[in-house]
């Protein structure tokens, strides 16, 4: 008499839900819950062998009913019929050599990946994975199935939460790759997002001013923490070490070096763009490598550049509505030097110490405005002071140029900061806020 297994392959009806199936099926044959989702790996499970015909069938057409699609399958046994045959002496020898082509057969079973291995919080992701048949589908598919659409709309935002963000991954990016043994989906990803960085950086610079740089970190560690957890289930599961879409010649060292050198050279061209983009206007260079009529002893950007007074200095280009084009010099002075520096000269100037006014200073910079003629020549046109006195106010008096330029060319600090102080520069540039 025959005998049949029912068997399931992990298909439930249309329509069905899915996690709820899987506990139902799971408590039907005494599964643990958290290792419900295995039964819906895709390999064949025996639900129940050994039965009748009538039996087998009376089960799949209940488990059918709840929407578990099932299969019969005959389990065949041969009788085995005695048949005379000449036998002939078997040595002890014969018997302990055993024919080459005659090899014991071992029956192979479907297995389960088990996820016994890893933490409780892995095999939630892995198991909201498995529910939504994210090895089968694909990241974005799996998120349109059936069986995760299918959920309450608070069982879905609770399992998006679970598979959505890798917070470790989100801080190593490519670290967090090479420990868990993803090192070419890590390599990978960083050259792929180098390269995407490295245009995005490009074409922001031809349309915007704006300081980019912190972007691409923030792009790198959103995809690295969204990718993580996907990644890790498909190397983990399917022993997948890059992506289906890559082509073969792309899985080995080849594709990797390939890659790099691409990137390495988009990283050039980016260079070469960033250097056209944001290198000195060519204004700027000409009158830095320039030199002045009464000064020829070094150029102007080395001695302005290099005025020891200065924290710090800064060449801009501007070009007026009226197409007057100049070049702007600014110095911004060590603040401890400039109030040193002020009270003699102030004492120099008036015959006491104007304690109050530099005490009141909290940022000194002095600009020097260079006029780009027609004729490419150019010519220093003006001198001012940029004084800063806190609650928003300011003192701005011109000086003469030409005391600037000698305070400049020997490197000190002298005439350019006593004319702050005469009377002419305090009445014609009265304190504003």
């Amino acid at each position: 008499m025959n005998s049949y297994n029912v068997i399931f392959k992990g298909e439930i009806a249309e329509g069905k839900d899915r996690h709820k199936l899987s506990q139902a099926l799971a408590k039907f044959l005494k599964v643990p819950e958290e290792k419900a989702h295995l039964l819906f790996s895709g390999n064949p499970i025996c639900i129940k062998k050994a039965l009748s015909e009538s039996e087998a069938n009376a089960l799949k057409a209940k488990l059918n009913a709840v929407g578990i699609i099932t299969h019969i399958k005959p389990v065949t046994t041969q009788a085995a019929t005695a048949i005379p045959v000449a036998t002939t002496p078997v040595t002890p020898k014969q018997v302990a050599k055993p024919s080459i082509e005659t090899k014991p057969s071992t029956a192979t079973k479907p297995t389960v990946k088990s996820y016994d291995d890893l933490s409780k919080g892995w095999q939630k992701v892995f198991a909201e994975f498995d529910l939504r048949q994210a090895d089968k589908l694909g990241y974005f598919a799996s998120a349109k199935s059936p069986a995760h659409t299918s959920r309450p709309k608070k069982e879905q935002l609770k399992g998006q939460n679970v598979v959505n963000m890798n917070a470790l991954a989100f801080v190593f990016g490519s670290g967090y790759y090479f420990t868990k043994g993803m090192w070419k989906k890590g390599i990978y990803l960083f050259l792929m997002l180098t390269l995407l960085n490295l245009i995005i950086l490009a074409v922001a610079s031809l349309i915007t001013d704006k300081n980019l740089s912190k972007l691409p970190f923030i792009i790198n560690s959103i995809v690295f923490g969204l990718t993580a957890n996907y990644d890790y289930y498909r190397y983990y599961k399917l022993g997948e070490t890059t992506w289906p879409w890559m082509p073969k010649w792309m899985t080995g060292w080849l594709g990797i070096i390939a890659s790099a050198v691409v990137t390495f050279v988009a990283f050039l061209i980016v260079l070469i763009i960033l250097g056209i983009r944001f290198g000195e206007p060519l204004n700027i260079i000409y009158v830095k490598e320039g030199f002045l009529e009464d000064y020829k002893q070094t150029n102007i950007g080395q001695a302005f550049d290099k005025w020891s007074p200065c924290a710090n200095t800064a060449w801009v280009e501007q070009e007026a509505s009226n197409g007057i084009t100049t070049v702007i010099y600014t110095c911004n002075m060590k603040l401890k030097h400039f109030k040193q520096v002020g009270q003699k000269a102030s004492e120099a100037v008036t015959g006491k110490v104007d304690e109050a006014f530099i005490s009141q200073v909290t940022r000194a910079s002095l600009t020097i405005q260079f006029l780009i003629n027609l004729d490419d020549t150019f010519e220093v046109n003006t001198a001012r002071w940029q004084l800063s006195l806190g609650e928003g106010k300011e003192y701005t008096p011109y000086i003469t140029a030409n005391n600037a330029l000698d305070d400049i060319y020997s490197n000190s600090l002298n005439k350019a900061i006593g004319e702050i102080f005469t009377p002419e520069n305090i009445l014609l540039n009265q304190v504003t806020k």
